[in-house]
């Protein structure tokens, strides 16, 4: 059974959400949503998770497969009136916090055996790139980072029905 997948990626950001005592409303969007207004009934701060992208690589022998994960989220808030700068400093700097607060929360989840992330995350692929203004004058950070699992490409025939030639 894979462990890496769509729904425990969303799973863990939607618990980062909650957990975070910075962050109170998490949602799922795409990209087409940028253009348009922030959902009602979200409160802000906001983490808005993209699904992920990946990855297949084999190791230099290949006798090993990899798959490499690359997460998205935003984390964003309002900033008030277009021109109101110390609101975007502020949101700025409160949710460029909250992202190296999360690197942390990675990092350490990376190192404990206990963890589904054991040994996943890739430190060194952790970035935050500026976003704004978005959606209704919204200020933050577009978070990414890859996880990266051993990939078993075991062929399962009985996951098939070929049609007999």
């Amino acid at each position: 059974m894979r462990t890496i997948t769509h729904k425990p990626i969303v799973d863990f950001h939607k618990g980062i959400q909650v957990a975070h005592k910075q962050l109170n409303g998490f949602y799922r969007f795409n990209w087409n949503e940028i253009n348009g207004k922030f959902r009602s009934g979200i409160a802000t701060p906001a983490l808005l998770l993209e699904s992920h992208s990946a990855s297949l690589n084999t190791n230099a022998n290949n006798t090993a497969t990899f798959n490499g994960r690359s997460i998205s989220f935003l984390l964003l808030d309002f900033t008030g009136k277009a021109d109101s700068y110390d609101k975007q400093e502020e949101v700025l700097d409160t949710l460029e916090n909250v992202a190296i607060d999360i690197a942390s929360y990675l990092k350490k989840l990376n190192g404990d055996h206990a963890s589904w992330l054991y040994g996943k995350f890739e430190t060194g692929s952790f970035s935050y790139e500026k976003v704004g203004p978005i959606f209704d004058n919204m200020y933050g950070w577009n978070v990414l980072y890859t996880l990266k699992n051993h990939e078993d490409l075991t062929f399962k025939p009985d996951n098939w029905e070929f049609p007999n030639p």
